[in-house]
This record gives C-alpha cells, structure tokens and sequence, in this order.
C-alpha cells in the first residue's frame, strides 16, 4: 500500500528524536510541505468558514485575513484557546490570523490561564529546563533530560531549541515546536508550526498582550 507524504512525515517524526534537534533539520523539513499546503488553502474561504470545518481542531492549517497585512504592536493581542487548541492573532481589533497550537500536558504542566504580556522576544532562545546531553564535538549522547540531571562523564547539558521565541509568563512562552500531538503535550509553553511562528514573532512585539483561556 503506498504512504501518502503527510503520513509518512507523521510516522517519520515519530522516529526522531525532538528533545534537542534544531529547527532546521527537523521541525522545518517535517512541515514546509504541509505549511505550504495550509497556505495555499487559505485563498477563497471566510474565517467563518474556515472554523465551521469538521476539521478545525485538529487541522495544521492556519487561516490569514487582510488584517495580516497590517503591524501595530500596540493595538494588538494574541487569544490561546486551550479547548480548541487554537491561537489567534488579532490586529487594530480584527482576526489577522487562526493558528493551531499544542499547550501544556494537564496534570502538572498546564499552559496557565489569564492575561499576560510578552516580556522577551529572541529570534533563538535555548531551554533552560528540558533539552539532551551532547559531548564536546557537540554530538548527541542522550535525549529527553533536564538541567538538574548529572551527565554522563565527558557530555554537558544542551537546552532544547525554542526558535521564534516570546515569553508571557515566567518560564512559559509561545515558539516554533511540534504540533502533531494536539491534546497538550508541552511542559507548559505555546508551540507554533514554523511558518505562522515567523508571522506572529515578526507582528508582535515586547508589551503585546497575550490571552489564554
């Protein structure tokens, strides 16, 4: 039986290790194929029409309106919608952009609710918490650790590469992650596909609002 390309990049990512691959070797070469196809589908259809899909949850695809075209940091905000596993971006009080999200495992890393503002924006920003051990070549040695764990002889702590980063509430931001798993799978931060990432990162801006519920 043939694989179709958007099962085979889901068995694929089941198969590499997430812990600390960068961005550019994994999450951009497992979704520009599929952001691409997201994007293209935004053409011809409402934003009501686009949340009405049966879809909706569970779908990569993000919608874009004419309100993407505008930058106003200060008239901005940014909606998590921890049910639908949704963001929204919205712009002088108009949707710009719906996006799909994974938020925080319930049971002790949940994304938290209320209303915040973006206190750090990196381009590149480095876990402090969870991330692998390489030794000094900077090869990988084990994966899936955290910082209070001792290494093993001769390897160091790397944190995990959070790229397109916007912190909102202590150790807890919005980045570029993976999204396959969409019933909250992060230790507590907002994780993005790559493509909407970048839009919302270059819209925003320190001070922004940012809104779970």
């Amino acid at each position: 039986m043939r694989m179709n390309k958007s099962c085979l990049l889901f068995a694929l990512a089941a198969l590499l290790p997430a812990a600390c691959q960068s961005t550019s070797d994994y999450y951009y070469r497992l979704g520009d194929e599929l952001d691409e196809a997201a994007k293209n589908k935004k053409v011809g259809y409402s934003f009501e029409d686009f949340i009405s899909g049966p879809g909706y949850r569970t779908s990569r695809d993000y919608w874009r309106g004419s309100a993407i075209e505008r930058t106003d940091p200060a008239d901005s905000y940014v909606l998590i919608l921890l049910k639908e596993q949704r963001g929204r971006l919205f712009i002088n009080g108009e949707i710009a952009m719906d996006f799909p999200v994974c938020t925080g495992r319930v049971g002790g890393s949940e994304t938290p609710k209320g209303t915040f503002r973006i206190t750090e924006k990196k381009r590149e920003h480095r876990s402090s918490r969870y991330g692998c051990f390489v030794d000094a070549e900077d090869n990988l040695v084990k994966t899936n650790v955290t910082s209070d764990m001792v290494p093993p002889p001769g390897a160091y702590y790397k944190g995990t590469l959070m790229e397109y980063w916007l912190r909102f509430n202590g150790a807890v931001g919005l980045h570029v992650g993976n999204i396959i798993e969409r019933e909250g799978e992060s230790h507590g931060c907002v994780r993005l596909p790559v493509e909407p990432c970048a839009i919302l990162f270059d819209k925003v801006d320190v001070g922004t609002k940012v809104i779970v519920k």
